[in-house]
């Protein structure tokens, strides 16, 4: 009985490690330039992937900018707070360097961090047609054409290791086309793609879609990992609120009852994110909490918390565009104070 007791203990001692973080600034290294050398050991860094696969609300963001190496890191995915749990790279994506090609093995390997592939997908082709060539000769037509550039996306994570693909899906904000705009391609993209990632395939490797997974085919919801919503300048949690109303709208549209996802369920793979391009430095915009104070947008995306059917619900977790440009914020002597501060919010360490 003693030794039954002894191992529910440490079971329960292991998870409530998993289940929150410490936002791993105790030890973290302020403005590193070397990473051959480090304050952090073998089993901070274990412990660190143990988090990782554990089920928490996730950080997230763009990552644009990317060199690999530099004087700083602010232009390295191994500067980016270890407890980022996965990154899109926005632009600079291929070709890599062997700087990038070392500091993606880095993160990945001694972090956990995943890093995605990602661009916008409105047509067949897009991103990946080889230049001068016709997209119709080169990819074909109709159903085949989509589930050939498929494909081709996935041998595109294969060829440079990413963990996955995050889809920029935003036919009604500038970028339609004969995959974005139409529902019947929708199915057979998606359906294609989560054959090689995605939770249907087995894999391990993320298929997320940002932009506006309220227009998405409402029968394609379980295929995608996280929907990643764009609440720019948002002004509070009537706003966040609206847009998580919509997307549970749609997948609660699904034609079968085992397509459809109940409003936890969508809750529950929904990051939201701010603009830090334009309000890095401040954090976000001024932001209006349930309980009526005034925060920076990125606090309140952290601390918001979903109500469904009245009670509080888990979201999938939050994040910044450009989030490379909260590096250096006036004021601060760490790096990415306030994605630092939303991931303590999200899931506070453990003491």
């Amino acid at each position: 009985m003693k030794k039954i007791f002894m191992y529910m203990f440490a079971l329960v001692a292991t998870l409530s490690f998993m289940a929150s973080c410490d936002d791993w600034t105790d030890t973290e290294i302020k403005n590193p330039t070397d990473l051959t050398h480090t304050n952090k050991s073998d089993a901070y860094y274990k412990q660190l992937r143990e988090y990782k696969k554990s089920d928490h609300e996730v950080a997230f963001g763009w990552f644009g900018n990317w060199v690999g190496s530099g004087l700083s890191l602010e232009n390295t995915l191994a500067g980016l707070p270890d407890s980022v749990d996965f990154v899109s790279i926005w632009g600079n994506w291929h070709s890599l360097s062997v700087d990038r090609k070392a500091d993606l093995k880095y993160v990945q390997e001694v972090k956990g961090t995943r890093a995605l592939l990602c661009f916008i997908v409105a047509n067949v082709g897009d991103q990946l047609t080889p230049a001068g060539a016709d997209r119709t000769e080169f990819w074909g037509e109709g159903d085949e054409a989509i589930r050939k550039y498929a494909n081709a996306i996935c041998d595109t994570i294969d060829k440079y290791n990413y963990d996955g693909f995050d889809w920029d899906f935003e036919p009604n904000y500038g970028s339609p086309g004969n995959i974005a705009s139409n529902e019947e391609a929708h199915d057979v993209f998606v359906k294609e793609m989560s054959k090689r990632i995605g939770p249907k395939s087995g894999t391990g490797r993320l298929f997320v879609i940002d932009g506006e997974p309220q227009s998405l085919n409402s029968n394609l919801g379980r295929y995608f990992d996280y929907f990643i919503v764009q609440a720019y300048g948002s002004y509070g949690y009537s706003d966040l609120d609206n847009r998580l109303s919509n997307t549970i709208r749609n997948f609660q549209n699904a034609t079968e009852e085992a397509d459809k996802l109940s409003p936890e369920e969508t809750a529950k793979k929904y990051i939201v994110t701010e603009n830090f391009e334009n309000w890095a430095k401040a954090g976000g915009v001024s932001h209006t909490t349930r309980d009526g104070r005034t925060v920076p947008s990125l606090i309140g995306m952290a601390e918001w918390k979903p109500i469904i059917n009245g009670k509080a619900v888990r979201k999938g977790g939050m994040g910044t565009y450009h989030m490379e440009y909260e590096y250096n914020v006036s004021g601060y002597n760490v790096s990415y104070p306030y994605l630092r501060k939303g991931i303590q919010i999200q899931n506070p360490s453990v003491k």
